[in-house]
């Protein structure tokens, strides 16, 4: 009996699932979708999973029309839509203005955290950090020492699977001298963010670490292949960047480059798919957005090239490149907005929001064909937009990185089919990618002002059909508390796919790396992974710890799943836990299993009724024959 009442019990809960969603559409577009954001007049801040239920669905933190308060927009799975938890609401010191926030488990105790950052006219940014208790609210922990001018960003300095920030001179050494040009707040005794200087790997005399630019797009991501994440910092002046790689002994100087004139925030995405990630500069006030590819070793094809180890082995794709560098801004790859949409170029700012926060072009792969495509705002005669590129292979003889032809390089192509909802959406603010009811398709969080001038928030459901997989990933801190609410900072996911035709490739992804300036980035990662016909062969995963196992393969991951992992650096012994997606089919599916299950019942009992009838009367029809002849 267990077997059919756990299959009427599955029958039941897909029906009731199947009708209770209110995502269903018929047409290629997207669609904006009442998510309960209607009453919502504030700047979006953050992602995060306050309740930590292991769904992967998220909250929303929200800076207040004034910034002067901290709002917690809860998703409720039921009713799929946001609420506005009051009790949760925080508020910043007097004289300053919220700025952003970094959720995570700053405590390490399962219950998802926040840290307030909060700017003031002196440059002074005050930070406080609040405890969650995953019901109702959080309480203040206490304040942390200020920062100066630039926003700090999260990082783990020490490989703990800790949350650490990462920032230039702190308030309190802003008039010395001789003060050390970076500085940390990580977990020392009895406090959570106690600050230090920065430690960095001796190496070139002459490398220090810069300040950090203000506004900044510093982020905690892996440059060099290696599956460990590296610091990448975006120079005082905007111009430079520098970035510092993670090695057992901890950060060392790698290289300096320069950005394009007039660079804008850098986004990072593996955007041709060859493993490693790319910078996406939008070009400030003007029209264009440049890629600057990362250039490591590709994989092992030809023998040849294999022999002389100029090649990564499929067997070995978290292997470190030291020699990678950055296509020169003078060759970057330049996507041409104006050509796309006459008369407008990218918006530089965000109104009517005090403090710095210049909006960044958002990566994200909508069609789940592998590689990321594209989400901006522009402005024009027309007000402010958001605009989307799709990502598309290259023709023959088209792709090119200054004079040289890209390998495998891409196109970009304005979509403009099936996006009228966005057209129609005037005075666009900001916009960010995450996946509105959770079944691993990207749809977009918009902020904009409407008629009125008032700040407004609505959630676009993509609906373009598509018939790629995806996987759903997030890398949890290891402090043995289930579910994850925080992921850690830092994980790298690269992975080894086989298209439908048979050819292999590696392709890489980060989980929100950058976190200082409302980046909003979600806790978890979409992973487009194209059509297939396999499992995925090979899913590395990889930690910023310094001892121990840094990364581990995981083989055999089904498509369409979720992933959820909690890395253990020091003995190896990681786990991986892997949820399947319900899909609206499945009561059809279980329902015309048990229609056929019913059908062949009935066939073998009248089949069998029919041969008990006719083996009693051949019987019948012996026992008269027996008869005869004993007369």
């Amino acid at each position: 009996m267990l077997g059919p009442t756990l299959l009427f019990l599955v029958l039941l809960g897909s029906v009731a699932g199947l009708s209770s969603n209110k995502f269903r559409f018929k047409l290629n577009q997207l669609y904006e979708v009442n998510v309960g954001l209607e009453n919502l007049r504030g700047t979006p801040l953050a992602f995060g999973d306050f309740s930590g239920q292991n769904d992967q669905l998220v909250d929303l933190f929200v800076a207040s029309p004034d910034q002067k308060t901290v709002e917690l927009w809860e998703w409720r799975r039921h009713t799929k839509e946001f609420v506005h938890l009051e009790s949760a609401d925080i508020k910043a010191p007097s004289g300053f203005l919220v700025s952003n926030v970094i959720p995570g488990d700053y405590d390490m105790d399962g219950k998802l955290d926040l840290l307030v950052q909060s700017t003031s006219s002196t440059k002074e940014v005050r930070m406080q950090l609040f405890l969650g208790d995953a019901t109702k609210g959080f309480t203040e922990h206490g304040e942390v020492e200020s920062a100066n001018d630039a926003l700090p960003f999260a990082f783990d300095y020490d490989g703990s699977g800790r949350i650490s920030l990462l920032g230039g001179v702190p308030w309190s050494q802003r008039s010395e001298a001789s003060a050390a040009p970076a500085w940390v707040w990580t977990a020392a005794g009895n406090s959570l963010l106690a600050l230090r200087p920065m430690d960095l790997v001796a190496g070139d005399a002459n490398a220090k670490m810069c300040q950090p630019a203000s506004p900044h797009s510093s982020a905690f991501i892996d440059l060099d292949g290696d599956c460990r994440a590296d610091l990448f910092i975006v120079c005082k002046g905007g111009e430079e960047y520098q970035i510092w790689t993670s090695t057992k002994a901890g950060f060392a100087y790698s290289q300096t480059g320069r950005l394009p004139s007039g660079a804008g925030p850098v986004s990072f995405a593996d955007m041709n798919g060859d493993g490693s990630l790319d910078m996406v500069v939008p070009i400030v006030g003007k029209s264009q957005i440049h890629i600057l590819y990362n250039e490591q070793r590709p994989l092992c094809i030809g023998l040849a090239k294999k022999q002389a180890g100029e090649c990564r082995e499929f067997e070995r794709i978290c292997e470190a490149d030291k020699q990678f560098k950055f296509t020169p801004p003078s060759d970057a790859q330049v996507i041409d907005v104006a050509g796309m949409w006459a008369g407008e170029t990218l918006l530089d700012s965000v109104s009517d929001f005090q403090g710095q926060a210049p909006p960044a072009v958002h990566l994200g792969d909508m069609n789940l064909d592998g590689f990321p495509d594209l989400a901006f705002v522009t402005k024009g005669k027309g007000g402010s937009h958001v605009r989307l590129v799709r990502s598309v292979p290259c023709k023959s003889g088209e792709c090119r990185v200054g004079s040289r032809k890209q390998l495998d390089g891409r196109s970009y192509e304005a979509v403009k089919d099936g996006v009228a909802v966005l057209s129609d959406l005037g005075g666009a603010q900001d916009v960010s990618f995450f996946d509105v009811d959770g079944t691993g398709t990207l749809g977009l969080l918009v902020y904009y002002r409407d008629g009125r001038g008032q700040k407004r928030v609505t959630a676009m459901f993509n609906n373009f059909f598509t018939d790629a997989f995806f996987i759903k990933a997030l890398a949890c801190p290891h402090n043995g508390h289930r579910p994850c609410v925080g992921g850690i900072a830092g994980p790298a996911y690269k992975y080894v796919l086989v298209s439908d035709s048979g050819k292999k490739h590696v392709a890489q992804s980060a989980q929100a790396p950058q976190t200082a300036y409302r980046a909003l980035f979600t806790p978890y990662t979409v992973i487009g992974i194209g059509r297939t016909n396999n499992y995925i062969e090979d899913f590395s995963v990889g930690s910023p710890g310094f001892l121990g196992h840094h990364e581990r393969s995981f083989e055999g991951l089904i498509p369409n799943s979720r992933v959820v992992v909690y890395p253990v650096n020091t003995t190896g012994d990681w786990r991986l836990e892997l949820y399947m997606n319900r899909s609206e089919s499945t009561p059809y599916i279980l329902a015309t299993l048990l229609s056929s299950m019913g059908v062949l019942a009935i066939t073998v009992f009248v089949l069998g009724k029919l041969e008990r009838n006719a083996d009693q009367r051949e019987k019948q029809r012996a026992l008269h024959a027996i008869n005869f002849d004993a007369l």
